[in-house]
């Protein structure tokens, strides 16, 4: 399983963005230099470590969503 993950994730990384998701990018960065443009380094730092908490968070989920979607699949083409 981790190994089909690991081909999703590459896959996902090496694909262009499409028109969608560059603009919600776009606005995501532009709310995001707006929230953080008064920050000191301390706050920086807050930040970062949610941020980085949550990106984790979002990437178990991902991963868990491979996870049954590859399960669905293998009962669909195996006929379970």
């Amino acid at each position: 399983m981790k190994h089909i993950i690991e081909i999703v994730m590459i896959i996902l990384e090496s694909e262009k963005r499409g028109a969608d998701t560059q603009l919600q990018l776009n606005k995501v960065c532009e709310l995001e230099d707006a929230f953080t443009k008064g920050f000191s380094k301390e706050e920086w730092r807050e930040y970062i470590d949610l941020d980085n908490e949550k990106s984790q968070l979002h990437s178990l989920e991902i991963d868990h969503a491979i996870e049954i979607t590859y399960k669905v699949c293998k009962e669909l083409f195996n006929g379970r």
